[in-house]
């Protein structure tokens, strides 16, 4: 078995490389994380870990990196080997079946592993066998041990500094872009050595866009500003989400949608336990969004059909949440053999499985006036009954609500790991007002 962390990637036209993240599974397996390592088993001589050591030129240029000797120690292996020394290892078991979990650049590109010609090893990849072993890897990662569950909560305290930082210094005519700069400057001050993922910040009705990227837009008074971003500590991700007003206070259908945001939540939180389907949680929330956005005007008719015909998912489209760990959207989301479902209300629901203790999932519903789906045609004709169009109409340039929590399972219920971040209305409100009379 060969499981690569992967190879750096280069930008293209430059002298430069993209950022580097070693493959989970081989940091799972390894415990350690840099570029071009590879984790060997055989079941004759057990694990190897070959690593690359540096020339004399890159010595100058980027220093003597982690010794051989150390990357054993944090392997848990008596030793561990140059990478020169991949090409002997691989010759001694040429012809024989391989299971490549990990990065598979080892295949495409063995240059940069130090291994001249895949070909002429005669090694055949087992791709049942590999995709078995990739899924067990994926099923063991899901419940957290102790040492794992230390570095997610180092990462939620450090995502916690940077969110509270916003929170407090948030004003109108602050850009998206400064407020990114300043909330991750404060995940590394406490002690995060990346962003877990591309943070998003998004102001007025940019808030309405999933993913949108941090930009020059400054904040306006009136506006809501969606934040989601999280520290990275060990490898382990934290992912958070918080709403707030520019100004002291949620006016009017600002209050009114946060409210049902928060309470469509805090319930999905109460009912998270071992035993409970991810899915069943989604589709709880589902309705409970539904029902809330009847009682508001927005949606029309029956809670529960208006779920069965995904009239909800026009202002709710993407899932309750996913797993958390060594990935943002971590591996093991799905159980073996459900397959993910085409619906609209359904198809970006990444957790499909029983929850178990130790499991780590987030829980971040939303409601967002997003015009991509608010002004087709066709969902116009097909929700022609279900939707006060004329009120949605008249929010389009509202934005978007997220609320969203890293929570671990455990034995008789669930533990939220990022509390220390205010999402209640009076503490946000005590904040921005703290905020603003400074």
């Amino acid at each position: 078995m060969l499981i690569p962390s992967g190879l750096p990637v280069p930008i293209a036209g430059t002298d430069q490389y993209h950022e580097f993240h070693a493959h989970p599974e081989h940091q799972y397996l390894a415990g350690v994380a840099g570029p071009a390592g590879v984790l060997a088993f055989d079941p004759r001589e057990g694990w190897s870990l070959f690593a690359p050591e540096p020339t004399p030129d890159e010595r100058v240029w980027s220093g003597d990196g982690v010794s051989l000797e150390q990357l054993a120690l944090h392997a848990g292996l008596e030793g561990a080997a140059p990478l020169a020394a991949l090409g002997p290892w691989l010759e001694r078991h040429r012809g024989e079946p391989v299971a490549l979990l990990g990065n598979a650049d080892l295949a495409a590109h063995p240059a940069g592993y130090g291994v001249e010609r895949w070909s002429a090893l005669e090694l055949v990849i087992d791709q049942e066998l590999s995709a078995r072993l990739s899924e067990a890897v994926s099923a063991a990662r899901r419940a957290k041990d102790v040492g794992e569950l230390q570095r997610m909560r180092a990462a939620a305290a450090a995502s916690a500094t940077g969110h509270l930082l916003a929170l407090r210094t948030a004003r109108a005519g602050t850009s998206e872009r400064r407020l990114q700069v300043e909330l991750e400057a404060e995940f590394f001050r406490a002690g995060a050595e990346r962003p877990a993922y591309g943070s998003i910040v998004g102001s007025g009705r940019n808030a309405a866009v999933l993913h949108v990227a941090p930009s020059s837009r400054e904040l306006a008074t009136g506006d809501l500003v969606l934040i989601d971003a999280g520290a990275e500590c060990g490898g382990y991700a934290s992912d958070v989400t918080r709403t707030f007003p520019v100004n002291a206070r949620f006016d009017g259908a600002q209050r009114d949608l946060y409210e049902l945001v928060l309470t469509v939540q805090q319930s999905a939180i109460k009912d998270a336990r071992p035993g409970k389907e991810y899915r069943e949680l989604h589709m709880e929330a589902s309705l409970r969004m539904a029902a809330g956005l009847v009682d508001l005007g927005i949606l029309r008719g029956d809670p529960a059909a208006l779920v069965e015909r995904d009239a909800h998912a026009l202002f709710f489209p993407h899932g309750l949440g996913h797993m958390l760990g060594l990935s943002t959207h971590d591996a093991g989301g799905c159980l073996a053999g459900r397959t993910p479902s085409d619906r609209f209300g359904l198809k970006w629901l990444r957790a499909d499985l029983p929850l178990e203790p130790g499991y780590v999932v987030t829980i971040e519903p939303g409601i967002y006036f997003i015009r991509a789906l608010l002004e087709d045609p066709e969902r116009r004709a097909r929700y022609r009954d279900d939707v006060n169009w004329g009120r949605v109409d008249r929010m389009l340039e509202f934005g978007g609500i997220r609320i969203e929590d890293d929570v671990l399972i455990t034995a008789d219920g669930a533990e939220v790991l990022t509390a220390a971040i205010p999402s209640s209305i009076d503490a946000i409100e005590g904040l921005r007002k703290e905020a603003l009379s400074a």
